[in-house]
């Protein structure tokens, strides 16, 4: 009978203690990986991280000018009248910054020079040789929208005496992301 109390009691001892034993728990991880957005493109319009992706914000790439007549553009100071933006996207933690150069309109030989202007930042065909910064971004903490204006002005000597031809330059944007 003794055996029997001892083993009685140490069974209620066993089962008093599985009862008061922590409560079991169970859990798992979550992880993102977010890839990194680095995007630049010419706009006719200002745009938000909204609105960048939208087909109907595209600039059509060439900007004609035409110096008096039916659809001049260009007033008498040579300051060319249309309407595009330098936009970027960005989530780069470090920042980015753009940079810009251009070449003079050149037909044949003969050349016409102008300046652009983003940001504040003239860009002279005449003088400039190495790209500008335009645009630089410190480090961003979430997805990121700009879009500055691009103002072109042509040399409006240099056009007025220009000879016959199609002339041609380009704009050049560079972005850079920060590391």
């Amino acid at each position: 009978m003794r055996k029997n109390l001892i083993i009685t009691l140490l069974l209620a001892i066993l089962v008093t203690f599985s009862l008061a034993a922590d409560d079991p728990s169970a859990s798992f991880s979550v992880a993102a990986s977010i890839g990194a957005i680095n995007e630049m493109k010419i706009t006719n319009k200002p745009v938000t991280t909204a609105t960048f992706g939208d087909d109907d914000n595209s600039f059509s790439g060439t900007v004609a000018i035409v110096g008096s007549g039916e659809g001049a553009n260009m007033n008498s100071s040579g300051n060319v009248t249309f309407t595009a933006y330098i936009s970027t996207l960005s989530n780069n933690r470090s920042g980015y910054s753009v940079s810009m150069s251009a070449t003079p309109l050149t037909s044949d030989g003969a050349t016409i020079n102008y300046t652009v202007t983003v940001n504040e930042v003239p860009y002279a065909t005449k003088t400039n040789t190495t790209a500008l910064t335009v645009l630089e971004v410190g480090s961003l903490s979430a997805l990121d929208a700009k879009s500055l204006p691009i103002a072109v002005t042509v040399a409006r000597s240099e056009y007025d005496s220009a000879v016959q031809g199609t002339y041609e330059g380009s704009v050049t944007f560079e972005y850079k992301a920060a590391n």
